[in-house]
């Protein structure tokens, strides 16, 4: 008897292997595409923030001191690069106005909302810096008067009992800064800003009768 023959059911390898070709080449064809795509995206933002991108900020027009409360000749608007300036910064000017510099600004810096404390309550309280406690300490306290004072200005406060042993002298509070000066002739009285636990020593120092000294340190020169 002779063998049945039957149809082969094997595809032929080139018809696959052309299949393949065409996938492959389809799926370059969309990677590029999408890559142009994000390529192109990117260049668009990066376009949108150029250096040549001009943005208004604040700057100091002046030096301030820490605890100044800003005023409008004390500071100016600037059209800088977006790139120079965190993007924090203030744009106008009524932002700064009536707040306090929580830190001293050199002319020129550009003012940011974390070095300024919002304005709470009068005047001795937008001046008061952050962490710091504003006390009221009269003329009379100091055995000897402060020297000639300027708001901003650091000085140290020792304190000695009367006819005691100098051994015995020291500091209770360092650095502290003046925000204000006396005003009123009557009852003059210096507004120091202190840490709660220089707060309880010149509170101490004071229900024991002793003698308060301030020292102004001189101005650290360049």
């Amino acid at each position: 008897m002779s063998k049945k023959e039957y149809p082969t059911t094997t595809p032929d390898w080139r018809t696959a292997v052309k299949r393949r070709t065409r996938f492959y080449v389809l799926m370059a064809v969309l990677l590029a595409i999408i890559f142009g795509i994000l390529v192109f995206q990117f260049f668009a933002r990066q376009q949108r923030i150029a250096p040549g991108s001009l943005i208004s900020a604040v700057f100091a027009s002046q030096d301030i001191k820490a605890g100044t409360v800003i005023m409008e000749g004390m500071i100016e608007i600037r059209d800088v690069s977006v790139l120079s300036v965190p993007d924090s910064h203030l744009m106008y000017k009524e932002q700064a106005i009536g707040k306090s510099a929580l830190y001293p600004l050199s002319m020129g810096e550009v003012v940011l909302p974390e070095k300024l404390a919002g304005k709470v309550g009068g005047l001795v309280a937008s001046r008061c810096p952050s962490g710091k406690w504003c006390v009221s300490v009269p003329l009379d306290w100091f055995i000897a008067a402060p020297p000639d004072l300027a708001e901003g200005d650091m000085v140290e406060i020792a304190s000695s009992l009367p006819g005691g042993n100098p051994g015995e002298t020291g500091f209770i509070a360092a650095g502290v800064q003046v925000v204000l000066i006396p005003e009123n002739e009557g009852s003059p009285a210096f507004i120091f800003a202190l840490d709660d636990q220089e707060a309880l020593s010149l509170l101490y120092a004071r229900s024991n009768q002793f003698q308060l000294l301030a020292l102004l340190r001189p101005t650290e020169g360049d």
